[in-house]
């Protein structure tokens, strides 16, 4: 797979979930977690967007380098970018090891790992 190939698709996933997390953070939150207590308090969408705001960050810095960089530095940005993933994939999962959640939420832990493994194949072939 091309560089600016798989940049282009980890950044446009990236901008689609980071777009959602910001334009409707009571919506991403009930449908990870359900209708729990304090689902909908201005703190857990603060924390929500937050987050989406780091995908939407990486979404940029992914598109924008597809268009703008070498092929040979395009490597090392999928590297740095699946690197960050697989820390990004750490968080998620780290709740439920913790105590602070009962389940893992299916759409990142498939999601993740996907955008990892499109990551550092297009770096490594």
């Amino acid at each position: 797979m091309e560089h600016t190939l798989a940049m282009q698709i980890v950044g446009g996933v990236a901008l689609l979930i980071g777009l959602r997390m910001n334009i409707d953070p009571v919506g991403f939150n009930k449908s990870i977690f359900g209708d729990v207590e304090g689902i909908e308090s201005g703190e857990s969408s603060a924390m929500r967007m937050a987050i989406g705001g780091g995908l939407l960050a990486l979404a940029m810095v992914n598109i924008y380098c597809s268009f703008n960089v070498e092929d040979a530095a395009g490597e090392a940005i999928l590297t740095g970018t699946a690197m960050g993933l697989a820390a990004f994939f750490v968080t998620v999962a780290a709740p439920k090891f913790r105590g602070y959640t009962d389940s893992i939420p299916t759409l990142p832990m498939v999601v993740l790992p996907t955008m990892i493994a499109i990551c550092l194949y297009s770096a490594l072939m």
